[in-house]
């Protein structure tokens, strides 16, 4: 049988059918490739670029790696565009507006911080802190003054080692002397704040708390030290020449502090049991040791100079507590000569502070109502 034999005629409906499935499946693709186009046609340019490599007036595109010298014109070019006056593709407009835009942002920002500012220290008080006492960070292991001590010729350093025959220069008797007088001066300065200190050796302490409020503080001269005249003096170079070295020590402020001294004997820790006396009552005590069994064999001989008035400890009177913030407030200290040592050897001291509102830590990080420094002596005839 022949093919013509197996033709059937198409039905003319079929074939009506099929010319408008085609029609449509055309008219959906033309309208896919608009839609295409509409999105593509921003980036044609730069699809062609990539897609046919050409060499362009301002940057040099390839799909193999570029030389080095094609690196460096494309570098030359983005820095600075001879033809097109670009420097960093921005024109001096474009610069202009950038400079513009970050210059009112940072305005904005300065005005705003500085808003804040203003309106932290309008509600902060300057004289009393916000936080103070168990409130305070002071607070975060227990309220405990702690003891400064001088000389200190650097903030970091504990150590005060020195010749006795080095007159001047480093680590010499005048580079202590010379730090222990800065220190001391200020206390016979006669100036504004000079006057509106007061005697406090006979006032109650509901009275004298009055009088801190209102901004006064007790005087505290050098004079006051005893038993007098003490050896630690200028004129003396502190007895660093005679290798007998002295150290002020004070407790470091702490505002509205008031200490609680000892009352009686049984409240008195065991190692003071041995220098107590009644009239300590009103004081804190400060005394100083050898911290190690070896350290205290090295050290003979103390003596304290205060206004407790006794060679064997140290004492603070109450009455210059508590600390509000008082203009031209001052410290009162005690002195330590360390009359007889050991020369030649490294000496650690340990100085504490004694009231029974002040614990002691012996960790050497954090010590509490006491201080560390040492002791080098080198002492020469």
């Amino acid at each position: 049988m022949s093919q013509e034999d197996n033709f059937v005629p198409s039905n003319d409906n079929d074939s009506t059918l099929s010319d408008i499935s085609l029609d449509n499946y055309f008219q959906n693709q033309r309208q896919q490739i608009v839609k295409r186009n509409k999105w593509t046609k921003p980036y044609q340019r730069l699809i062609s670029e990539y897609t046919n490599p050409t060499l362009r007036d301002d940057i040099i595109i390839k799909d193999v790696p570029l030389t080095l010298k094609e690196q460096f014109i494309n570098y030359k070019n983005y820095i600075w565009n001879n033809d097109d006056r670009l420097f960093c593709q921005r024109d001096g407009l474009g610069w202009s507006k950038l400079a513009c835009y970050y210059f009112i942002y940072y305005l904005v920002l300065a005005i705003l911080f500085s808003s804040c500012v203003i309106f932290f220290f309008m509600l902060m008080d300057k004289k009393i802190p916000p936080k103070r006492l168990e409130s305070s960070a002071l607070a975060l292991d227990g309220l405990n003054p702690g003891l400064g001590f001088r000389p200190q010729l650097r903030m970091d350093k504990t150590l005060i080692a020195y010749r006795t025959s080095r007159k001047t220069g480093k680590n010499s008797v005048a580079e202590y002397s010379d730090n222990m007088h800065e220190f001391v001066k200020t206390y016979g300065l006669k100036d504004q704040y000079f006057q509106q200190m007061i005697d406090c050796t006979l006032l109650p302490p509901n009275i004298l708390i009055n009088y801190f409020r209102q901004g006064l503080s007790c005087i505290f001269l050098t004079t006051d030290l005893k038993p007098g005249p003490s050896p630690c003096h200028r004129s003396k170079n502190y007895g660093y020449n005679k290798g007998r070295p002295c150290v002020v020590l004070k407790l470091n402020r702490i505002y509205g502090w008031i200490p609680e001294p000892y009352q009686n004997i049984q409240e008195v820790p065991h190692e003071l049991k041995d220098v107590w006396k009644p009239n300590m009552k009103r004081y804190v005590l400060i005394r100083c040791y050898g911290q190690y069994p070896a350290d205290r064999d090295f050290i003979q001989q103390i003596d304290y100079y205060s206004v407790l008035n006794d060679k064997k400890i140290g004492g603070l009177p109450i009455y210059y507590f508590p600390y509000l913030n008082q203009p031209g407030y001052r410290s009162p200290y005690i002195q330590v000569q360390f009359s007889k040592i050991e020369t030649n050897v490294l000496i650690n001291v340990l100085c504490k502070a004694y009231a029974k509102n002040i614990h002691h830590k012996h960790s050497m990080e954090y010590l509490h109502g006491s201080v560390h420094f040492e002791l080098f002596l080198e002492y020469s005839k």
